[in-house]
């Protein structure tokens, strides 16, 4: 069809949201891209609310591969301003209220993104047994 581009002459992704890599008995180690509240509606506004859009994304990203956030076992977060750690923390804390082993985590500050509307970015790594 004119004007639209065929999936073969589409840009491969520069990289992959989540790569999974299968472990003994059916385990799998689940690794997720950073995300960010980029293109969304928190996107521009107080870092909790980028924090709620960035863990909700990982909870997709995780759900797709048939995992959730309670099979993180590490998170690694960049914050553009050390500030903003309460308000990441605070979303995090409500987000992962419920599950039964926290992961382990680190946070940095003074990242720099690629535009000026994020100032959040959370990355996962996620075990799912085997059966």
């Amino acid at each position: 069809v004119e004007g639209r581009i065929a999936m073969a002459d589409a840009p491969r992704p520069l990289f992959s949201p989540v790569r999974v890599v299968p472990l003994g008995g059916g385990a799998r180690l689940i690794f997720c891209s950073g995300v960010t509240a980029r293109g969304s509606a928190a996107a521009g506004r107080p870092a909790e609310e980028q924090a709620r859009e960035c863990l909700a994304r990982l909870e997709r990203a995780l759900a797709a591969e048939g995992a959730g956030l309670g099979h993180l076992i590490k998170t690694t977060v960049w914050l553009a301003d050390m500030r903003d750690y309460e308000g990441f923390n605070a979303a995090r804390r409500a987000v992962m209220a419920t599950l039964q082993e926290l992961p382990a985590s680190t946070c940095v500050g003074g990242a720099q993104f690629t535009g000026t509307d994020c100032c959040i970015e959370i990355e996962g790594i996620a075990v799912v047994p085997g059966a």
